[in-house]
């Protein structure tokens, strides 16, 4: 398990930013940290990352005691690569040097190669010798991407990481966590994008100051409700159960028994039928109901 809370929580004098977080992460899984603003979602980044210390509660991450001591924390953040939603750089700086700061930071050995290559990696090595204030967003966003994998974490912790992105930055960043997943690497990301959530997460973990869900994305979105289906017909059959039309989509209630006989209805009533898929309610629709009296 590469993380592991129990009760976590953090107080920041009288107010309770997270309260009682529960929740595992194992190795190679995504996950998904949802919740309105003022959740808590930056607060429980940056107690995983050892940044700063729970104040009661416990957590194991990457097989470390979190907050047990120096030693154990210290751990903590050598393996963990942090993408902070403002990322943070020496702006007079060029992006080699910041990036050659921070392997220095860590130690790292043959620290000028991995530099050059997290440049070449993330398209940066053309501008590498430029200031980070001549940055664009999405390059400064590259470039924080690039930092927090420079020294090979286990677990990746992203907090917005393609808020304000163009779409070809955005489908670059979703690239590069579907890649880094194949290769076993955990990653908690935090995103107000329920799509993104649905495309890349294996579970999720929604926060309203405690924890409202944790658990698998499929058994968070995951609801039989009937069929939708593809088709061209004149005028449905009587008594079916239609529970909405989008031009050539039509959406039924029925229960899984009850499909093969509503098929056969609308052959008979002439129905040119393209396509029929079990019908769920999107991840959008749980997370609204779930904290829509919010």
């Amino acid at each position: 398990m590469i993380v592991e809370t129990q009760g976590l929580t953090r107080r920041f004098g009288e107010r309770i930013a997270v309260a009682n977080l529960t929740f595992s992460l194992d190795e190679g899984q995504v996950l998904g940290l949802l919740g309105p603003n003022g959740a808590g979602k930056t607060t429980t980044l940056r107690m995983l990352g050892g940044l700063i210390a729970a104040s009661s509660g416990s957590a194991t991450v990457c097989g470390h005691s979190l907050g047990k001591s120096d030693a154990a924390n210290t751990a903590i953040r050598a393996r963990c690569g942090n993408v902070p939603e403002v990322p943070g750089f020496y702006e007079r700086l060029s992006a080699r040097d910041n990036l050659r700061f921070f392997a220095g930071l860590h130690r790292l050995p043959d620290a000028h190669r991995r530099v050059d290559a997290a440049l070449d990696r993330f398209a940066l090595s053309e501008r590498g010798d430029d200031r980070v204030s001549t940055y664009s967003k999405g390059m400064k966003q590259r470039l924080s991407i690039a930092r927090a994998l420079l020294h090979e974490p286990q677990l990746v912790l992203l907090d917005e990481p393609t808020a304000g992105l163009d779409p070809l930055a955005t489908a670059s960043v979703h690239s590069l966590i579907r890649e880094l997943k194949a290769k076993g690497v955990s990653l908690v990301l935090c995103t107000h994008s329920l799509e993104e959530v649905e495309a890349l997460a294996d579970r999720v973990l929604i926060l309203d100051q405690t924890v409202r869900f944790s658990g698998a994305l499929a058994d968070f979105c995951e609801r039989d409700e009937g069929v939708v289906i593809d088709m061209r017909i004149d005028a449905l059959p009587d008594g079916v159960n239609l529970a909405r039309q989008d031009q050539s989509r039509y959406a039924f209630d029925c229960a899984p028994n009850e499909v093969p006989q509503l098929i056969r209805r609308l052959v008979a009533a002439g129905a040119d039928i393209s396509s029929v898929t079990q019908r769920r309610t999107s991840l959008r629709q749980r997370y609204l109901d779930l904290l829509g009296e919010r």
